[in-house]
């Protein structure tokens, strides 16, 4: 243990990492949560007196530094700390990290694959679309599980990103397994850039589907998407740039994700910008349906869980015991600890095996790395987490210049697929949002099960102020209601405003 004491210790810092998993193993079964800030808050002035009487932890007492870092904590407020305390606070500290391995596999940026790499990408994609439709290893099968006719992914909850991590290794896989591709990797497209040109060529370009789907989606049907100018637009008018590299700055589980179901936070961040990605690029992409038969799906699907990969890394959460310590809520924390809801339909009972528990570790656990994880074009800026209400014993910090409009509840269920929110002022669109899901989310089970949704448009006081504002949720289809939805269809959902406040405070040694 190192011998300096930290004046202005943080829970990401410095305190989470005093707490071993050994420490952790031991207590749990006392209900004693050591990777759980809330709880290590509660009871700090307990936990304090067992540290600093020697007792805790048992066989390998603190020093009197670590102990008096700890009461500092107490005394400053507990405070949880962003990124930037993860990083600059540490100085001095020696917490065991173990040494990183090499992956077997390395994912890399499509565009700098070289020819030899893309000839065999190529290779793997046309030889699994050329397989029989019903080939467990055939591209028909494994995009089916995203959709049509399987539909099995998860959006919106929890296990989102665990299960689309699990999904690209089942993918990845399958094209391991063609003759001579037994090294492929799945690339990714780092969506700050645009569409590489290789993209835009077969295999890539389009699947054809080898039967009907749906009476929308018929045989010899082919996939399609938006040329990259109205992509490009899209992105833009969506801020999926923005909601992605605002996620990269969030220190909780919740934060980064976002979202009604990740303990009401802003849906501003990861899954928002997922939900306007998919949309922005369209016209298969924007169905969850069949939004995997598109090719693009794969590489825009990867670099997200390249970008979840980096957060993980940047938070010291690449296991399962550092993820747990930025997880706030026990509804999130249940679907990594409740044996139940660790599964991952179908890969859980595959031979992959897989549940939302042995995919939190790429590197150690399925061999997966990427050549760059820093998000290239958008800087990974810790930026203290807004909110609209704080406990009584937190500290905070009010932004009289930051307000939040928040669509609550939104009952999305009779929407005829995905759609856009915008918030108007003076008749005119100020800021959009998209929301991603399928054609029929009422025969969706994770839908109807997550049915009410939030929107949040995050902006600066003066752009609002003494304007007449309204919301419009528009239907991509248009055929029933036209460009503007019922709200008495969606539940009559309320709209509240709120002036911004911040519990991280960041402090400098």
């Amino acid at each position: 243990m190192s011998e300096t004491t930290i004046t202005n210790p943080t829970w990401y810092g410095e305190i989470s990492k005093m707490f071993n998993q050994t420490d952790i193993d031991h207590m749990a079964p006392q209900g004693v949560q050591l990777d759980n800030y809330e709880y290590v808050k509660s009871n700090a002035t307990n936990i304090y007196g067992q540290v600093a009487s020697g007792n805790m932890p048992p066989g390998n007492p603190w020093q009197q530094s670590w102990v008096q870092t700890f009461l500092n904590w107490i005394q400053t407020g507990c405070p949880k700390g962003t990124i930037e305390t993860t990083e600059s606070a540490l100085s001095g500290m020696a917490l065991r990290k173990s040494a990183e391995k090499v992956a077997g596999r390395i994912r890399k940026n499509v565009a700098s694959l070289s020819s030899e790499e893309l000839e065999k990408l190529k290779k793997a994609f046309s030889t699994i679309m050329s397989m029989d439709h019903n080939d467990p290893n055939g591209y028909f099968v494994v995009a089916g599980w995203h959709g049509l006719p399987k539909s099995k992914c998860m959006h919106h909850i929890p296990p989102y990103n665990p299960w689309h991590r699990a999904y690209l290794l089942y993918f990845e896989n399958a094209l391991r397994n063609v003759d001579g591709c037994e090294d492929v990797t799945l690339p990714y497209w780092d969506i700050n850039t645009p569409i590489p040109d290789v993209l835009n060529q077969a295999p890539f370009d389009s699947y054809t589907y080898p039967v009907d789907l749906n009476a929308q989606y018929k045989k010899g049907d082919k996939t399609s998407r938006y040329t990259w100018s109205q992509i490009s637009s899209n992105l833009a008018q969506y801020e999926v740039l923005e909601d992605l590299s605002r996620a990269m700055g969030r220190t909780d589980w919740e934060d980064f994700h976002g979202g009604r179901a990740f303990d009401n936070a802003p849906n501003n961040t990861n899954i928002s910008g997922h939900d306007g990605g998919h949309v922005s690029i369209g016209d298969t992409m924007l169905d969850q349906y069949v939004a995997s038969f598109d090719p693009i799906f794969w590489f825009y699907h990867c670099n997200l869980d390249r970008l979840w990969w980096t957060w993980q890394k940047k938070m010291n959460a690449t296991n399962l015991s550092g993820l747990l310590k930025t997880i706030r809520s026990d509804f999130s924390r249940s679907y990594f600890t409740d044996e139940f809801l660790t599964t991952l339909a179908p890969f859980t009972s595959m031979p992959i095996n897989r549940t939302t528990v042995n995919v939190v570790d790429s590197l150690n656990d399925l061999d997966i790395d990427y050549q760059e994880t820093a998000f290239e074009g958008l800087a990974l800026e810790a930026l203290p987490t807004m909110k609209g209400s704080s406990l009584l014993s937190d500290k905070f910090s009010l932004k009289p210049d930051r307000v939040n409009i928040r669509v609550k509840n939104l009952d999305r269920i009779k929407i005829p697929g995905s759609f856009k929110v915008h918030l108007m002022k003076n008749d005119k669109i100020l800021r959009s949002r998209a929301f991603f899901q399928p054609n029929e989310a009422e025969k969706c089970e994770n839908c109807v099960q997550h049915r009410a949704v939030n929107f949040d448009f995050e902006l600066n006081l003066e752009e609002v102020a003494g304007a007449k504002l309204e919301i419009l949720v528009e239907p991509l289809n248009k055929d029933a209601h036209g460009e503007k939805f019922p709200a008495k269809l969606m539940g009559n959902p309320t709209v509240n405003m709120r002036l911004l406040m911040t519990n991280d405070v960041v402090l400098h040694q």
